[in-house]
């Protein structure tokens, strides 16, 4: 590919970006930046055959699901995390195209890496821009100098003010050419009086910088040089004699726990105050639960895989670690019965699922049938993620408080109009339809739901950040008027 294209990529890229994103929020404009810049990044690989792994491209499907939830959605805690999810994703899709065989354990280093490197090539990148702009123009080099470019220069310098001269000469002759001249150069102060200068400068800037880094990255991931291949290391194995004293220590452990989970949580024998149990620990337990997979996972790389003893272990382990999960779920479950529902408490269901889903690869692999368990792994987390971007938590939460409200008449107003958007006005409009709602719930609901109609109304919102939430909020509260 003709580097010439790598840096017009970059140029119209860069211009993109600041028409998008510079001084709008974000909704429409993620998606319609990351298809192109998606686009052209397989582009530039294909052309310079750096592509040596096609399954990779699967990631675009995340990808652009994630991208498209900006439109869709109005969440602002995946707003944020997206900002980071979407670029980690894009460049460990470079990663998986550009390599046959990527190790797992170095995959935060390559993706340091190829966020960082760019910048030790800006010298190198604009050098070959420079070089690139002087090919193209055909520009020849005379003494060191560029002649051409020199000649242009002078021509400049002598020509303007001869210009000048003469059009003050004809105006001071001729009024009606006078008038003319002067018209023109009122209407050219008059619209730059008009333009935000500022503004226009920092709109330059930006692009300067994003076209240097996006230059540089391009530059970077076709540059002809070993594209991240390793060979991974023998691993050194530990002594079977500790591995089983670990696992069969902790077993008894988890035994033991597993005993007191299933009469108080599951069969309910003691006498507890289960809203009181449930909040203590269910974060201690998902954290034990991960520590657990860890372990298997350490136990069958750093043994003879062929050990009966240890696989029985682990296979213990995987149950008493299911036992642990469905026990932070019930807590979760007490605990949400007696508090209330938040984003944060649904967002641990969420895990836990992901833990449990999780186990299905891990007992496959301590079977021996499962050769990339950290692919695997990967797969299911950006699939759950993604299904996550997809759910609308803001109205679940907020129909399950209305629903708590409806049987027990408490309802955490506070919690709804300040961490819900407008992902969840129809859920709290339903308030207003209760019959036996109390006055002073009413009045608040009516007070947030017209401030968020006046702050979407006062928004100057164009296609780029459009948002389908929004959109609809604003109807809903119309609807009701």
């Amino acid at each position: 590919m003709q580097k010439i294209n790598i840096f017009l990529g970059a140029i119209l890229l860069s211009i993109w970006s600041v028409v998008l994103f510079f001084g709008k929020q974000i909704g429409l404009s993620m998606l319609l930046f990351v298809i192109p810049i998606t686009y052209y990044i397989l582009l530039i690989l294909e052309r310079t055959n750096k592509v040596k792994n096609e399954k990779a491209k699967l990631l675009i499907v995340p990808i652009i699901i994630l991208s498209g939830t900006y439109l869709i959605f109005n969440n602002s805690f995946f707003n944020v995390l997206n900002l980071l999810v979407i670029p980690i994703l894009l460049i460990i899709m470079i990663l998986n195209l550009i390599n046959t065989k990527l190790i797992p354990r170095t995959l935060v280093e390559r993706i340091l890496d190829i966020v960082i490197e760019p910048f030790a090539f800006i010298g190198e990148t604009m050098q070959e821009f420079k070089n690139t702009i002087v090919e193209k123009l055909n520009i020849k080099h005379e003494d060191g100098e560029n002649k051409k470019v020199k000649n242009i220069f002078k021509a400049i310098c002598i020509t303007l003010p001869l210009v000048i001269i003469i059009i003050t000469i004809l105006a001071s002759a001729d009024s009606i050419f006078s008038s003319m001249i002067s018209n023109i150069f009122s209407s050219i102060f008059r619209l730059l009086g008009k333009l935000n200068l500022s503004g226009i400068v920092i709109r330059i800037i930006v692009i300067i910088c994003v076209f240097i880094y996006l230059s540089s990255f391009f530059y970077n991931i076709i540059r002809n040089e070993d594209d991240f291949e390793e060979e991974e290391k023998e691993t050194k194995k530990i002594e079977d004699t500790t591995l089983k004293m670990i696992l069969t220590a902790l077993n008894i452990v988890y035994f033991v726990f597993c005993i007191i989970q299933i009469n108080s949580l599951f069969m309910q024998k003691a006498i507890i105050n289960y809203a009181d149990y449930a909040r203590q620990g269910f974060f201690q337990l998902m954290i034990v639960s991960i520590i657990n997979l860890i372990m298997i996972l350490v136990s069958k790389k750093y043994s003879d895989k062929k050990n009966k003893y240890i696989n029985f272990m682990c296979i213990i382990m995987v149950i008493f670690t299911f036992i642990i999960i469905l026990s932070s779920a019930v807590r979760m479950h007490f605990y949400e019965q007696a508090y209330g529902y938040t984003f944060l408490r649904l967002l641990v269901y969420c895990v836990l699922f992901t833990e449990v889903l999780l186990l299905i690869p891990t007992m496959l692999y301590i079977f021996n049938k499962q050769k990339n368990l950290l692919r695997n792994y990967f797969i299911i987390m950006i699939v759950v993620y993604a299904g996550m971007n997809l759910i609308n938590f803001d109205a679940i939460i907020a129909n399950r408080n209305v629903e708590r409200y409806i049987e027990i008449g408490k309802i955490d107003l506070d919690y709804l109009e300040q961490e819900t958007g407008t992902d969840a006005i129809d859920e709290i409009i339903q308030i207003l339809k209760i019959e036996n709602v109390d006055g002073q719930t009413k009045q608040e609901v009516v007070n947030y739901i017209y401030q968020v109609y006046a702050d979407l109304s006062n928004e100057d919102m164009d296609f780029r950040d459009m948002n389908i939430s929004k959109i609809l909020a604003k109807k809903a509260i119309e609807g009701i008027k």
